[in-house]
């Protein structure tokens, strides 16, 4: 059965870049880890013959994987509530060709509400959910809709990574990243934000507390499009971690499902996940695309304060490159 969750594991990990994510999806089943796996078995000897393409009846799908934010309430705990996305990720699986590619949308760019309203894209999570965001994303990228969809709930990251036993990350700052200049420390503190920074720059192994806050660090000059960059960073190390390791070993698979039950929410059915996850089992960060919408200028949103203007020539080549068929692209034309 190992094996099995091995592949699982790191199929899915396809969905986590999907952050992100190992692709972990929501557990649907009550009980015991073990019944977890028996279910899951079950649903692999029931798509024994069909292949991921012929379940999802295309030869690729679109995937909206978001990233909840979070606040602290009266007592200090960390909630979800009315939360806007941390994390905005169009991912496409090409099943045929064994490609994955993911394009970040930065949370502060502008986009209209079903409301005619200008906002920040991040929040239609925040007044109608996955379902408004869904459809806001989309339209704003200029695609015809997401086939599925994977949430991140608080911790999701942190909880992955301390289940991996830890990545290794080279740790850049905005210079580094942006200007190959030079590289120093990633220093900060925001007592309020919980969020406490104190990287020397290089490589190093990092717990998910010291990967997350590395993540989510975005006090420079380079700001948004930077932590991106740092997301995605941690995104490859993260899958780099689970095709080295196969996690093919009890402590391992037995944390990622913990991880699987509590923090990941989709609507892939079981035997979807698994589809998906046999088809991409050897996946490695070389098979993984990723890039950042661009911007050309930031503007004061009444409302909503500091936003960004997307580069639009720039975001229909992505999209056209990234997230569109053969045949999509070709009715664009």
């Amino acid at each position: 059965m190992l094996p099995f969750l091995g592949r699982r594991a790191a199929g899915l990990s396809v969905l986590f870049m999907c952050a992100l994510l190992a692709g972990f999806a929501a557990d649907r089943y009550a009980g015991s880890a073990a019944n977890w796996v028996a279910a899951k078995a079950t649903a692999v000897r029931e798509i024994a013959a069909p292949d991921a393409a012929a379940l999802f009846g295309k030869d690729r799908i679109r995937i909206l994987l978001a990233g909840l934010d979070y606040d602290y309430d009266g007592k200090d705990q960390e909630t979800s509530k009315h939360s806007r996305t941390d994390i905005i990720m169009a991912i496409s699986l090409d099943f045929a060709h064994r490609r994955i590619d993911e394009l970040s949308v930065p949370r502060d760019m502008v986009a209209v509400m079903p409301s005619g309203e200008r906002a920040k894209i991040n929040e239609a999570q925040s007044e109608g959910g996955i379902t408004e965001s869904q459809s806001v994303v989309a339209q704003w990228l200029g695609i015809p809709g997401f086939d599925r969809y994977v949430v991140l709930r608080i911790d999701t990251t942190k909880d992955l990574i301390d289940a991996l036993g830890g990545i290794d990350v080279d740790v850049k700052n905005s210079d580094a990243l942006t200007h190959s200049g030079p590289n120093g420390p990633v220093d900060y503190d925001d007592s309020w934000g919980h969020l406490h920074v104190h990287l020397k720059p290089g490589l190093q192994h990092l717990n998910g507390t010291g990967a997350v806050g590395y993540a989510r660090f975005r006090h420079d000059w380079c700001s948004d499009p930077c932590r991106i960059m740092r997301q995605q960073a941690v995104i490859r190390a993260t899958i780099d971690r689970i095709e080295r390791d196969r996690l093919n070993t009890l402590a391992h698979a037995t944390a990622l499902l913990g991880v699987i039950s509590k923090d990941i929410d989709t609507n892939m059915t079981a035997a979807e996940e698994i589809a998906a996850a046999m088809t991409f089992s050897h996946v490695s960060s070389g098979a993984i695309h990723t890039a950042q919408v661009p911007y050309v200028s930031t503007i004061d949103l009444p409302g909503y304060g500091d936003s960004i203007v997307p580069d639009e020539a720039r975001k229909r080549a992505l999209v056209a490159a990234m997230l569109l068929s053969p045949e999509e692209r070709a009715r664009r034309r």
